[in-house]
């Protein structure tokens, strides 16, 4: 599954952080650790004045690209669950939605590689039209 941000300084980029130690409080549920005891998550800068930090589940792997900024490039989901897979895109989506008059938002799109290079097909969503005065 492919996503691409489209706006004025959308970013994100992958962090990992070690685990708690013992007795420590949990803010994060155990099923999100992966086997080396580190925690993943996805961090994204998408309209608002803080970051965002998304937990990556344990068996999905997020590819961004190297300049953290996802203009031209989309970032890369792979899981083994076709489920917890669509459900992380979707978690992911709910933090910008498409916005009907620019355009700007989290889009999932669609990856087709041809002879002269890569193409990204945006998903459809249906613009409105600006009321003139």
């Amino acid at each position: 599954m492919n996503i691409r941000f489209i706006g004025v300084g959308f970013r994100a980029y992958v962090v990992r952080r070690e685990a708690p130690q013992v007795g420590a409080a949990k803010c994060v549920p155990t099923s999100n650790f992966t086997e080396e005891g580190s925690i993943r998550f996805l961090m994204l800068k998408v309209g608002q004045s803080a970051l965002t930090a998304y937990p990556i589940p344990a068996g999905i792997n997020i590819y961004c690209p190297k300049d953290q900024q996802a203009d031209k490039e989309a970032l890369l989901l792979i899981g083994n669950n076709l489920q917890t897979l669509k459900q992380v895109g979707s978690e992911i989506k709910s933090y910008k939605k498409p916005d009907p008059y620019k355009g700007s938002g989290i889009y999932e799109c669609e990856r087709i590689e041809t002879e002269s290079g890569e193409i990204l097909l945006n998903e459809k969503i249906l613009r409105k039209i600006m009321k003139k005065k």
